[in-house]
This record gives structure tokens, sequence and C-alpha cells, in this order.
């Protein structure tokens, strides 16, 4: 029933979060939602029915809809663009022991989403599911940054196979690895370094990113198909203005970019911002968090909460679309005039 479905992401859009009170949306405004979506007038779908509607719904069937209708797609052709891959629990599901993620591709300067995928089960591990993300969504080929548990010569391999350009942090899951990019900047001097400074949130942080060759390293040959080529080494200095306190951080990345001696500089600067804004994305994790209130929204079925979780991705990124300057501001305008979430639905032509 389109209606239903167009009913969920217009609660979600006015800030309805838990199915009792979207429910009481659709059944509210059940006339209105007849009108705008040309559908034949029947009763309104019960409370009790709602969640088995919502989970015999086909997650891909609605994502490839959703994708194809207002989706972001990456053109090929064109200069590559940076691509975070960020992967998030739908904790509600937790207490029914029936774990789900979702993983995201976020673009790193719009945080619009481009791709997404699913991950069910207890045993189920984000990583192949990335795999298959990348090169479903054709985004192996382009420049993805990504976790530290993706640092791995299969799914590095996969992106450098295709052409693409990756960047992810190294972790103790490399722990040799790791222990020869720490002994690397004693060893080497820096090709090229860059140096950022911010203030905000009472904070005043300072970002030196330092970039180095890889081949001086003895690679362990299972990263031989990988591309590695260099090593950006960020350190951050964060002073907390209030309590004058102090704190230092150095993280290590990797990544398949090519070394070019008229450009290296601008490849620092390019790598670290990518490094900042990676991890940038995480506020579209804190907006689903805290203004949508997803951690804690509890299903008992793990397709249902999939299918929210896509309805509510939707509706997140329909806003997103009007460049709001704040979220939740932008709620409570759709929520306070019919006539202004009328036209905003019109203005992203979800109507």
């Amino acid at each position: 029933m389109v209606w239903v479905i167009v009913g969920f992401v217009l609660a979600t859009l006015v800030g309805r979060q838990k199915l009792s009170s979207i429910h009481r949306y659709i059944c509210n405004r059940a006339n209105w939602l007849y009108e705008i979506t040309q559908t034949q007038k029947i009763k309104p779908i019960s409370r009790a029915h709602l969640p088995r509607f919502l989970n015999g719904l086909d997650w891909s069937a609605l994502n490839e809809l959703i994708e194809r209708c207002f989706g972001i797609k990456i053109d090929c052709t064109q200069s590559k663009k940076w691509i975070a891959i960020d992967g998030k629990a739908l904790r509600g599901t937790l207490d029914a022991g029936d774990k789900q993620n979702i993983v995201l591709a976020i673009d790193h300067h719009t945080r619009e989403i481009v791709a997404q995928a699913r991950q069910s089960g207890d045993k189920s591990s984000e990583i192949p599911v990335v795999r298959e993300l990348l090169k479903d969504s054709g985004l192996e080929k382009q420049k993805v940054s990504l976790d530290a548990h993706h640092f791995n010569p299969i799914t590095t391999a996969q992106i450098h196979q295709a052409n693409g350009i990756y960047l992810t942090q190294v972790k103790e899951n490399q722990a040799i690895f790791l222990k020869q990019c720490k002994s690397l900047p004693i060893q080497s001097t820096p090709l090229a370094e860059t140096i950022s400074h911010e203030k905000a949130h009472g904070r005043v942080t300072t970002r030196r990113a330092q970039l180095f060759s890889l081949d001086s390293l003895s690679l362990d040959s299972r990263w031989k198909s990988s591309g590695l080529s260099v090593l950006i080494v960020m350190e951050r200095e964060t002073v907390e203005i209030a309590k004058q306190k102090t704190t230092f951080d150095t993280s290590y990345y990797v990544s398949n970019s090519a070394i070019e001696s008229s450009s290296i500089q601008a490849l620092t600067e390019e790598l670290a911002g990518a490094i900042r804004f990676h991890w940038g994305v995480e506020s579209n994790n804190w907006i689903r968090d805290v203004t949508f209130n997803e951690d804690h929204i509890k299903t008992k079925a793990g397709n249902q909460a999939q299918i929210m979780a896509l309805l509510r991705g939707l509706a997140i990124e329909l806003i997103r679309k009007t460049s709001p300057k704040n979220f939740q501001a932008a709620i409570e305008d759709l929520s306070d005039s019919i006539a202004n979430l009328e036209s905003m639905l019109r203005q992203v032509k979800f109507l």
C-alpha cells in the first residue's frame, strides 16, 4: 500500500518516531494521504497489522526504488569523489536477539547517502557486506575511505584492481603492519606535511599530517595486489579551553594513491582532508540517533527494523536535499505547517 509507506515517511519527517505514534499520524492524516497519493480510500491499516506489513516488505526492492527515484548516483566517467563507508548498528533490535546493522556509503562533502546495504544476524560480518556493496554500486572505482577493520588484502586489492583509490586507518587488527608504520617516521623524512587549526565546541584542535612513501618497507606478499603506496601520519593536539587540558594522539593511515613529484603537497592536503571528512560523516549517525531516536526504537523482527531504517533514511535525505541549517528546526517547521510540508515535498519531487 503506497499510502502507508508515504505516511510512514511523512510521519518521520514531522518528528514521529515510535510505531504507535506513526500509526496515529497515518490514521489522523488518512484523507490527506489518500489525496496526495491519489489512491483509493480504504480502511486505514490497524496498529497490529502495521509492523507485520513493514516486516513483509522486500528490502532490496524498496531500496532499489528509493535509489532510482531519490538516490544520488555517482558518475564513474567523471572525476572520482571521496565516499565514506560507515556501518551502523540498529540497537533497538538487540533485545529481541536479532542483531541488525546497516552499511552506508556517504559523500564526504554533501553527507548524502549514495548507496547502502543491510547486514543481519549475530554471526554476520560487515567486511563481506562492504565488498559486495563496493562492487554492486561501482564505488570500488571511486575514492573510498574505510574504517580500520576493512584494512585487509582482499578489500584493498578489490578497490585497487578496479582502479579506485582507498584510504584506511591501520590499527592493531594488522599488528605487524602497524608496527612498520610506527617505525617509518623514525627512519624516514616525510615527503610533505600540512598543518591545520580548528576552534569549535570549546576546543582548539591542531592537526599535522605527514606523508611518507611505503617503498622502503618490506611488505608481506599478501599485500602485493593492493598497490600500497603512501602512509599518512596524523598527529592531533586538542586543547579544552575551559579546563586547560591538552591531549595528544597519533593515527596511521594508508592509501594506494599515486605519488607524483609535481603534486605531493596537494596529495598530502587531499588525504588529510579525506581523513577529517571520513570522521565527519559520523554526524549522519548522530542525526539518526539523537534527532530521530533510532537507537531506542524497539522492533521484534529484523526485516521490520531494516525497512524502518530504510524509510527513516529516506526522510533524512529528503530534508537534507533542502540544505537545512538545523535538522531539528526543519522537522519542527514541517510539523507546524502542512503547507510547508507539502511545499518541501514538491521541492524535492517527492510528490
